[in-house]
């Protein structure tokens, strides 16, 4: 038997009402903040950290929930969601 293969079309759609996310991450011991929609209280986060640990390197990332979804989903193959 062969096996046949298709491509499909996907597309990412930032997932509704869930706005960017900001975490404040120390890059010398790993602790992190809790993630949040406004950039300044993760930024706010790591200054406390600082103060309270000498710590002096830090990172903030945003990030943001997408969905996946077939473009076609009746051209075969679509993930089951069962």
């Amino acid at each position: 038997m062969r096996a046949r293969y298709r491509f499909l079309k996907w597309k990412l759609s930032a997932v509704p009402g869930m706005a960017a996310r900001h975490l404040g991450k120390c890059l010398i011991c790993g602790q992190h903040s809790v993630d949040t929609p406004d950039a300044d209280d993760a930024q706010t986060w790591c200054l406390k950290h600082a103060g309270a640990t000498r710590h002096g390197v830090y990172e903030v990332s945003a990030f943001q929930y997408f969905d996946a979804a077939l473009t076609d989903p009746t051209a075969g193959g679509a993930p089951s969601m069962t």
